[in-house]
């Protein structure tokens, strides 16, 4: 594979930022995480707004229009050639700060652009989750649409669940309500109707929206709850969305088997839809 670094491609074990980045010093930096279908990018569009909007809450030029980095992310798929199941990730750091203080204002010179990804599996066919002890950070400290480098309570949460014998796990927010998985959103099935947190503190996913939209297209009720841990506990189903969790269904939270431990019909139902979805649209990679 080749990687994108600041417009260069090269091969990624040749790959280097400078020891002095702001992104590896104080996580001063955003990315998005965007998967390749048949050939062509699912939502990329949606991905670029979101990465621009998370740059300008961390005041971050990223130093190209929008359709420049779209046909930069274009040219670096179409140089290594990528054609299906692909996983990339576009970050962009504040410029490198030397000295490594914390404050932005010691920062010299352009964002930092670095495009990585690599083959990935379908999703899985079901998920052991547990609550973990660790809490979403409040939208007052960091907001929660923007997609940080500072993945600090996520990568807790997740050591959590390994220690716990479980594969992922649920924060909760500051108040106590569901607010998202470490790397997904979180969808309870409950009488018919989907229950999904309000994007207050968890990430209003772009998947997330997606099966919103496919489930009113079912004839499902979908709101945006405050959604307790009990409720979710109670649930008849629970799924996970994301880039790369797509539609994964939970077998087992807390202990207690979901479902009767098989994905649910509203799930499956849904991952058959997120997947046609999927191999409907997206930018075409240009071939050379």
């Amino acid at each position: 594979m080749l990687a994108y670094v600041n417009g260069d491609l090269v091969p990624e074990e040749e790959a280097t930022v400078s020891v002095f980045n702001a992104g590896l010093n104080f996580a001063d930096g955003v990315f998005e995480g965007i998967r390749v279908y048949g050939g062509k990018v699912f939502k990329l569009d949606e991905h670029i707004d979101r990465l621009y909007a998370s740059a300008a809450t961390f005041e971050i030029d990223v130093g190209l229009a929008k359709n420049e980095f779209k046909a930069e992310i274009l040219r670096w798929l179409s140089a290594n050639d990528v054609d299906s199941d692909f996983h990339f990730r576009p970050i962009v750091t504040r410029a490198d700060r030397f000295p490594p203080r914390m404050d932005p204002r010691f920062s010299n010179g352009p964002a930092v652009i670095v495009i990585i990804g690599g083959p990935v599996s379908p999703a899985g066919k079901g998920m052991k989750v547990v609550t973990s002890p660790i809490r979403r950070p409040a939208p007052s400290a960091l907001p929660a649409h923007v997609k940080s480098l500072s993945y600090g309570p996520a990568l807790l949460a997740r050591l959590d669940a390994v220690r716990r014998g479980a594969d992922e796990s649920i924060l909760l927010d500051e108040l106590g309500l569901v607010a998202e998985a470490s790397v997904a959103n979180v969808f309870a099935v409950a009488a018919g109707a989907l229950l999904t947190p309000k994007p207050r503190a968890c990430l209003d996913g772009i998947t997330r929206r997606a099966v919103i939209g496919l489930a009113r297209d079912a004839g499902y009720t979908a709101v945006e709850v405050g959604l307790t841990p009990e409720a979710l506990a109670e649930a008849d189903e629970v799924f996970l969305t994301g880039t790369s969790a797509e539609v994964t269904p939970v077998l087992e939270l807390d202990g207690r088997r979901v479902s009767g431990g098989e994905p649910g019909p509203v799930t499956r139902e849904l991952s058959v839809a997120y997947r046609r979805l999927t191999e409907a649209l997206g930018d075409p990679i240009p071939r050379a």
